[in-house]
């Protein structure tokens, strides 16, 4: 019996793109601009609705403004993702993601939206070449909504812990 390497290859391909999504994510929830900048190329594109940004100082800068933000908590979710062949190498991964933050002002953001990147091989990593973000909405929770982490996730709700203070680290 053979094996179709094409289809080893595709898997292999689509695993990186996953990872590298996974990767991209965890850093910037840990607000980990060195990181950051280690799986971009140096002339990478950033896209978003506030205009283009070429290379990697302007991709870390970014980062770095995202990182001395208030924003205590980050938790990125990324879906529905779909890895394909581009040109020179390169390929596309598109996905959905979701991200929940906490603010040290007080409440929370649910921001949702799409995710249009490229990818090369650099050596033995894989790297963006294009980050482009969608933001689709962005939703604000005012404090007065959220309970702390040690509530239960489940049953019936107490009135008294609606609208308890979160506090740091939560």
């Amino acid at each position: 019996m053979s094996v179709d390497t094409s289809v080893l290859e595709r898997l292999a391909v689509r695993t990186a793109g996953e990872d590298l999504l996974h990767r991209y994510q965890r850093l910037v929830d840990a607000k980990d601009v060195a990181g950051l900048g280690r799986i971009v190329v140096d002339d990478v594109e950033l896209q978003r609705r506030q205009g283009p940004r070429r290379g990697r100082a302007e991709f870390v800068r970014l980062y770095q403004d995202f990182a001395d933000s208030d924003v205590e908590v980050a938790q990125h979710m990324v879906s529905n993702i779909q890895v394909s062949p581009l040109d020179d190498g390169k390929h596309r991964i598109d996905s959905a993601f979701f991200v929940l933050t906490t603010h040290e002002a007080g409440g929370a953001r649910m921001v949702w939206g799409r995710y249009c990147d490229d990818m090369v091989r650099v050596g033995d990593d894989w790297r963006f070449c294009a980050k482009r973000i969608e933001v689709v909405r962005t939703a604000l929770i005012p404090e007065e909504s959220l309970v702390s982490g040690d509530v239960s996730s489940f049953g019936p709700m107490e009135p008294q812990q609606v609208g308890r203070q979160t506090g740091a680290g939560a």
